[in-house]
């Protein structure tokens, strides 16, 4: 345990000299043993600014992007975008593996050592409950990454990934099912729930888990799992606490993923980092998903020359992991599969009032009126798309519903994704591999 102690103090050191996200109140604790609640909150931040931008490295793989041949950074992400896992460049940008764990050794310590070091006020059970989510969450993050989407007549049978939930630096880490990982999930999850306190952050903390956030994850996890009424309850318990949406008609109005806007929920993950931002822009054919009239095409991208980059872009402002416009979609994918087709088009048109001019959203609602169930499945996996673009999610979202084909070009030749391709799920990463022979 000192060891490990000590470990820990030195890797809480090292984040010191690291930058800090310009509107959080960082103040990493030292390379100290942590005693007091103000200790373990500083490691609780360290567990929240050293988890990674990995949802940009899931963007590459998706039919979001195009690359810029001239980028100086090329070689570092090409073979991501090429879906290249089995021998990629060795100078490639890996996928988040370690990084991930990293966060979660945090939340263990907190986990094991909070309450009886610091004792259990109303403010260290919100702290130990964050760390609870962290682990959840960071565990869904690299079972989604890695694993297989979650089946339930297979998921006892799937790998999944390996569970920590141990501060023990030596401990040999072997793949759980996608079963067992999820069952610690949602068992993290139920301790969390009994320990909340805050109900939501104010913005200059708007990257800490509160409750509105657990129901969005809540909201996700079901929604991924096809738990529809579980999904749909738990995205009307968040709606219940803050229902707002930036509307795009008003000139006052942020952009949706600004950690400032009245819909953010969680300003935590990167969703964008500089060598993805430098080295791609929009594809064009994705840009053709919007109609005329769509107010994100002038909101989320922005010009580059001849052709278009994001407008969320990579600054720390526009952090996002939870915010309404996914709940509202959400809503609508669980209504529609439990049979109930008109409210599942009432909360789609309710973000489409936001995001549309009036003549395109009455049109719009006109189109949603005449599709088939089928048809509007479809079309709500497709507004995820537009409304969540290079936030990280539309890779999964493909890779739970109908895996298309994609094709990427590069330097003259073309690389394809086949529909069900195996490789939706991604293999881990060559070093945890190489460092983990149980992998």
């Amino acid at each position: 345990m000192k060891k490990n102690l000590l470990i820990i103090g030195l890797l809480v050191g090292v984040l010191m000299s690291s930058s800090c996200n310009k509107y959080l109140d960082i103040q990493p604790v030292g390379t100290v043993i942590p005693k007091s609640e103000s200790d373990f909150r500083a490691l609780m931040v360290s567990a929240y600014i050293s988890y990674p931008a990995h949802k940009s490295r899931l963007n590459l793989r998706t039919d979001e992007l195009i690359l810029d041949e001239s980028s100086t950074d090329i070689a570092s992400i090409k073979d991501l975008y090429l879906w290249n896992d089995q021998n990629p460049d060795a100078t490639t940008f890996p996928m988040a593996w370690e990084t991930i764990y990293k966060s979660i050794f945090y939340a263990n310590y907190v986990i094991a050592e909070g309450k009886n070091v610091a004792g259990d006020s109303e403010a260290m059970q919100q702290i130990r409950a964050e760390a609870y989510l962290i682990r959840a969450y960071s565990h869904f993050e690299l079972l989604n990454t890695y694993s297989e989407s979650y089946n339930p007549a297979t998921a006892a049978m799937d790998r999944g990934v390996p569970i920590s939930i141990k501060v023990d630096l030596e401990q040999l880490f072997k793949p759980a099912s996608v079963e067992q990982v999820y069952t610690q999930i949602l068992g993290d999850m139920k301790e969390a729930e009994a320990l909340l306190h805050v109900i939501d952050n104010a913005s200059d903390v708007k990257y800490r888990f509160s409750k509105r956030a657990y129901y969005a994850f809540e909201a996700r996890l079901r929604l991924y799992r096809g738990e529809w009424m579980l999904a749909e309850i738990a995205a009307n318990k968040a709606l219940t606490i803050n229902a707002d949406l930036e509307d795009l008609n008003l000139a006052t109005s942020k952009i949706p993923t600004d950690f400032e806007s009245k819909e953010m929920i969680q300003a935590w993950e990167r969703v964008g980092d500089s060598r993805v931002s430098r080295s791609t822009f929009i594809d064009p054919k994705f840009m053709a998903k919007y109609s005329k009239g769509d107010l994100r095409l002038t909101r989320f991208f922005q010009k580059s020359g001849r052709d278009y980059v994001s407008a969320k872009g990579t600054d720390t402002r526009y952090n996002s992991t939870f915010r309404n416009a996914e709940l509202y979609l959400i809503k609508a994918e669980s209504e529609l599969q439990l049979g109930k087709k008109d409210q599942a088009i009432v909360s789609l048109s309710t973000l489409l009032k936001n995001r549309l001019i009036p003549e395109t959203y009455a049109t719009a609602v006109t189109k949603l009126s005449g599709l088939s169930n089928e048809d509007l499945k479809v079309e709500i996996i497709e507004e995820r798309g537009r409304e969540l673009t290079l936030e990280g999610l539309r890779w999964y979202d493909l890779k739970r519903s109908i895996r298309p084909a994609i094709e990427h070009h590069y330097q003259g030749q073309v690389s394809q994704l086949q529909k069900n391709d195996p490789r939706y799920v991604i293999r881990y990463p060559k070093e945890a591999i190489s460092n983990n022979p149980d992998l």
